[in-house]
């Protein structure tokens, strides 16, 4: 029996060949890991070394952080050149290395190595549930390409309200609205990833588990900046 190429479009390489021997899935989740872990390692390093706490950092940061580093990611899926090796490969240290960096300087207004933890221990469960959610539950109850693509939508005027914001209005509540909205759609994002990883979505080139597994990790940034900045509000001057 003799089977036709399902995919004629489908292109050759998106950077390094994948190892066969390795699931495509497990793939990516490791790929995530190890990102993670790449951000870890600096964030000891820099929790040590460093005291970002003694300068005056506004935050406009956190804007600026999401769209240079959206920014990086749109280069990396949209773009012939941004695919291939081994742009790919810079575009990937961008993208771990700025939300890095910025999520070290958030780790600087907590109030103890403690509460680091704890909010790395939040976060990791929050990545874990989005991922089963969007690989098990029934599709019709998952978030599907319509709903992206309004939260995206609604994610640049939301970015266009926090610098009118920053500049103008200074307001902390309109602050903690935009981050809230982008936590949200950092979990409906790793859902949606999740399905596509577990190929229930749409069929995606299985050397595109860079790409994938970029996006996991992102959305985990977005959420740890989030659950940081929860713990700051909730511990106050609580050192623990």
């Amino acid at each position: 029996v003799y089977r036709h190429n399902m995919h004629p479009s489908e292109p050759d390489i998106f950077g390094i060949p994948p190892d066969a021997s390795i699931r495509h899935g497990l793939r990516i989740y490791i790929l995530s890991i190890i990102f993670a872990g790449i951000a870890l390692f600096q964030w000891i390093i820099i929790q040590y070394f460093l005291d970002w706490g003694k300068y005056r950092l506004s935050p406009v940061r956190y804007g600026y952080w999401l769209v240079i580093t959206f920014f990086g990611i749109s280069v990396l899926s949209c773009t012939a050149f941004g695919r291939k090796f081994p742009c790919n490969m810079f575009l990937i240290a961008f993208i771990v290395e700025s939300s890095t960096l910025y999520i070290a300087m958030e780790q600087l207004n907590t109030k103890g190595i403690l509460v680091n933890i704890y909010a790395g221990l939040i976060v990791i469960c929050l990545v874990i549930t989005s991922i089963i959610y969007g690989a098990y539950v029934p599709m019709r109850l998952v978030p599907g390409d319509l709903m992206l693509s309004v939260l995206v939508a609604l994610g640049n005027i939301m970015l266009a309200l926090f610098f009118l914001n920053a500049y103008v209005f200074t307001s902390s509540v309109i602050y903690s609205i935009v981050r809230n909205y982008f936590a949200f759609v950092a979990v409906t994002m790793i859902m949606y990833t999740a399905t596509i990883i577990h190929d229930r979505q749409f069929y995606v080139p299985k050397d595109e588990y860079l790409f994938l597994s970029v996006l996991i990790f992102f959305g985990h940034m977005i959420l740890h900046e989030r659950v940081l900045a929860l713990s700051v509000k909730e511990t106050g001057e609580v050192d623990c």
